[in-house]
């Protein structure tokens, strides 16, 4: 009697090992399963980020597409990159939506330098920034983790910003291997924003926050070469226009010699900013050197591009520079060329429009003056 009954105990614990062992077998195979996933996830969303870095449309455009692409992997009501302000003043790191400040804390402040030394993903209601107050304001914005956005050069980490994201859709807590994700996606983004930066510094003037001369070069070579090569292709008759504005601030050393240089830098940025507020999201627009400014303006032909001057025109003489107790306002003068019409390359086309500019000048200044045609020998 007792033989048999230890043989079944025998049987039943050899049974529930083999079972415990399978059990095992397939939670680390599970395990491995999801390691592979979240590795080639993470993969994927590097090199996509990696290749997006250089956003023609510029940076904010680019950490729009990080922003759906983390809310879209991984399922997340809220996504978003907190980076540093840009007006040169005091520096912080901001949130914006819908074109409005929602939060920001101070770039050297405890929530900043405790999320830098964390190394990696933490939540809001966990150390090490529970008790901080940006973190109950980040979650009173349905945000509930943030990761550090670390550059690490010369073996030291730089802050680039931070990754702020909302809470899982499927209403279950991020696991350990979440936040795990996060933290290394935070590197790649960090290491992407360096990068895009970099090439922002060397396509845009530094002063003015528009496009340089030698980006204004690439870019006009390549809209020509566009419309030469599409120009016809569908119908004998079709053309692609490519105009160009070519602008001047008029009597611009006179501001620079009555008010001093940081006035006339003042004087250059509002320009600037008229242009990029008025001008299409399309258009081009560069310091082409000095006070001078040019606008490549796609798919736009003469008549449109001597509306787009004139709008321009007006919206630069509507603008001033506050002065001690007054204002400074100015004019600009405008010359339009337009490919095929006037040339036939980037050369020829810059120097109509460099031509129809000095004609402004010369009839009186603050005006709008077209290229009349190619010259024939």
């Amino acid at each position: 009697m007792g033989g048999p009954a230890m043989g079944d105990v025998a049987r039943d614990r050899a049974a529930a090992d083999a079972e415990a062992l399978r059990a095992e077998n397939h939670r680390l195979e599970t395990l491995v399963r999801k390691q592979e996933l979240d590795f080639k996830t993470l993969l994927e969303m590097a090199n996509a980020i990696n290749e997006r870095s250089l956003d023609p449309r510029g940076i904010e455009a680019y950490l729009i597409y990080i922003c759906n692409a983390v809310r879209g992997q991984f399922g997340v009501t809220k996504a978003h990159v907190l980076r540093e302000a840009m007006d040169g003043e005091a520096r912080r790191f901001v949130l914006n939506e819908r074109g409005k400040t929602v939060f920001e804390c101070p770039r050297d402040g405890e929530f900043a330098r405790a999320l830098a030394l964390a190394r990696g993903a933490v939540p809001l209601s966990g150390d090490p920034v529970a008790n901080l107050p940006e973190a109950a304001q980040l979650k009173a914005l349905d945000l509930e983790t943030v990761a550090p956005l670390l550059r690490f050069a010369d073996g030291k980490a730089e802050l680039k910003g931070v990754l702020a994201i909302g809470r899982r859709l499927v209403k279950a807590p991020f696991a350990a291997d979440d936040l795990q994700m996060f933290g290394l996606l935070g590197s790649i983004i960090a290491i992407s924003l360096h990068n895009a930066e970099l090439h922002r510094k060397a396509i845009v003037d530094n002063l003015t926050q528009v496009y340089s001369r030698g980006h204004f070069d690439l870019a006009m070579e390549a809209e020509i070469s566009r419309a030469e090569r599409y120009g016809g292709q569908h119908h004998s008759d079709e053309v692609r226009w490519v105009s160009l504005v070519m602008m001047d601030i008029d009597h611009f050393k006179r501001v620079n010699d009555t008010h001093g240089h940081p006035v006339g830098d003042a004087v250059l940025r509002m320009v600037a900013k008229a242009l990029r507020q008025t001008v299409r999201k399309s258009d081009v627009v560069s310091r082409y050197g000095g006070e001078e400014f040019a606008l490549i303006a796609p798919e736009t032909n003469k008549e449109e591009a001597i509306r787009m001057a004139e709008r321009l025109r007006q919206r630069v003489a509507a603008e001033a520079v506050a002065l001690a107790g007054q204002s400074l306002s100015v004019t600009a003068s405008f010359g339009v060329a337009t490919y095929p019409n006037d040339a036939g390359d980037l050369r020829g086309l810059v120097a109509a429009a460099d031509k129809a500019l000095y004609a402004a000048k010369e009839r009186g200044r603050n005006q709008v003056v077209a290229a009349s045609g190619r010259e024939r020998a």
